[in-house]
């Protein structure tokens, strides 16, 4: 089974969440959405540790700022999942047999619920629960040891900060006569990691490695022997892509040339053994992984031999980042944006379904592989080619706004096409706003943007701008910019000329963009008043929209 959604009233610097996961889970969001309030929800109710964890004082939300405004009640819901219909009645479920809930759709489901009630005198109550399918709490007789066993088989693993070189503490190694002289193993290759990494042989690195193998032998699949006996007459298919993933890690260290993947390999897991402290984890247990920033402190390089490695683990995973290198290497539905706003942190993201083939082919293009840091952003303005993104980021610069730090990306969109950029916006909680020409190309995405916001007056004033000419060099000659395209052009004002003639031979003599640079330069020198005033409100309108998504 797999935790499939997280619920969140009160708890930390968290007012309101509710998340849904797959099976892997990358979260982008602004400071202050409530990131480590999430990981440290997950990180304390499902420990491996053998004590149920009970809430303090310290957990209930408070508005920030306002200490005296802490709230008195919080609560977590933990949806867990079966991987498939009929996953419920393995062997390792049996002692979750009185809280699986029967799903609409096929899938059986176990609602954990978590309470605390902070009293006047600071003492704090922790209630738990498991809930039907009405959300009315379950009667059962020991709640506390189907905690313990829903910890026992989803325990979580949290790899603070991701720094995979980070050496292990002293005395984290585990605590098992069969895997003691392996850890130890461990334990001194990741110590030379980190102090001195050129020093240890290609010998030392596969050994270790080696070791590593037998390791994740252990924790994640099953024991040793007793597994590989087992391993054709197993049903599950989650199992047998376990060995697979191992098989993989094996043909990877035996290949020639491959000195850095075994370092960051080795390291990585050294960080998960740190995770895993002197936990004895279940033969049963499939970790849930918390990833903090994997980029830290690693050349993108090897940010992406790390992070491919680190997927090659048969684990659910949470990761969190602000690198635009690990986007552009991950799905865009695996990806999910977190939003602070007044009544809480919203979720939003595509999901497994979320566009068609086509659509999905040009973000992933577009946007993932070419502006992946575009996810980051509030607000995007979309333009039809090259020559407005130059021209709207230098002119906006000359009014004192400055886009990258409202959060504001300026994207083109004739390439990819205009309809599949904003059903993306619109499904990853991005605003944004259109800026088209007025000739015939322009009058059609205008009406696909009418289409879209179902012809709404308001809705159009808000994301769409016309320019009352038939491209951005006819605009601007008509704002009182024709003497630089006579002049790029090198033809004299006063030589009678027809302006398309005109702003033809001064492409011709620089480029489209050149061209707009040296309009938006020229408007630099004269003053704000010299921005179109057209402009200067599409700019107001833009940064109000990205505000709105401001943390």
């Amino acid at each position: 089974m797999f935790l499939e959604r997280v619920e969140i009233v009160g708890f930390r610097g968290i007012n309101r969440l509710s998340l849904m996961l797959e099976q892997n889970n990358v979260l982008i969001g602004e400071n202050a959405w409530g990131k480590s309030s999430l990981l440290d929800a997950l990180t304390l109710l499902l420990s491996p540790q053998e004590k149920l964890y009970h809430f303090a004082r310290e957990d209930f939300h408070f508005p920030p700022g306002d200490m005296l405004g802490r709230e008195h009640h919080l609560h977590i819901v933990l949806t867990f999942r079966e991987n498939a219909p009929g996953h419920y009645l393995g062997r390792r479920y049996r002692g979750l047999a009185p809280v699986w809930v029967e799903g609409n759709d096929g899938y059986r489901r176990i609602m954990y619920r978590l309470e605390g009630e902070l009293a006047e005198d600071n003492t704090v109550l922790t209630l738990r629960s498991f809930l039907d399918d009405a959300a009315k709490p379950l009667v059962l007789e020991d709640i506390d040891a189907l905690a313990q066993q829903i910890t026992r088989l989803n325990p979580v693993l949290r790899l603070r900060d991701a720094r995979f070189m980070r050496r292990l503490r002293n005395g984290n190694a585990p605590d098992m006569p069969t895997t003691e002289m392996t850890a130890r193993q461990l334990d001194f290759l990741a110590r030379e990691l980190v102090s001195r990494p050129q020093n240890l042989t290609d010998s030392q690195l596969r050994q270790g490695l080696s070791a590593m193998v037998q390791l994740l032998e252990h924790y994640f699949s099953e024991q040793g022997a007793v597994a590989q006996r087992r391993l054709m007459r197993r049903r599950s298919h989650d199992e047998q892509r376990s060995w697979r993933y191992l098989d993989i890690i094996n043909r990877m260290i035996d290949r020639p040339n491959s000195r850095a993947h075994r370092m960051i390999l080795l390291g990585m897991f050294s960080t998960l053994l740190q995770a895993k402290g002197t936990v004895t984890l279940d033969k049963d247990a499939r970790p849930l992984l918390l990833v903090e920033d994997p980029e830290t402190r690693l050349h993108p390089i090897m940010l992406s031999v790390a992070w491919h490695l680190l997927n090659l683990l048969p684990l659910q995973k949470i990761t969190t980042t602000n690198s635009g290198e690990l986007l552009s290497l991950t799905p865009v539905e695996q990806v999910c944006r977190l939003v602070r706003e007044s009544s809480g942190v919203s979720a939003w993201r595509l999901g497994p379904g979320g566009m068609n083939a086509e659509d999905s082919r040009r973000i992933a293009f577009h946007i993932r592989f070419n502006r992946a840091s575009s996810l980051f952003a509030r607000c995007w303005l979309l333009v039809e080619g090259e020559t407005e993104v130059w021209v709207m980021n230098e002119l906006a610069r000359q009014c004192g706004h400055h886009f990258d730090a409202e959060g504001v990306k300026v994207i083109e969109f004739a390439q990819s096409g205009l309809r599949p950029l904003i059903k993306f916006a619109r499904r990853m909680g991005i605003e944004w706003h259109v800026l088209v020409d007025g000739d015939e190309a322009g009058k059609k995405y205008a009406a696909t943007v009418r289409g879209l916001l179902d012809n709404d007056r308001n809705g159009e004033r808000e994301h769409l701008t016309a320019l009352p000419a038939m491209d951005m060099e006819h605009f601007m000659y008509r704002q009182g910019f024709a003497d630089v395209y006579h002049r790029v052009a090198h033809i004299p004002e006063n030589v009678p000329m027809n302006m398309r003639r005109v702003i033809i031979k001064a492409i011709h003599r620089s480029s489209k963009p050149d061209l707009a640079i040296e309009v938006a330069m020229e408007a630099g020198r004269r003053g704000v008043d010299a921005v179109p005033s057209l402009l200067r409100k599409m700019f107001s309108r833009v940064l109000w929209l990205a505000r709105g998504r401001a943390d």
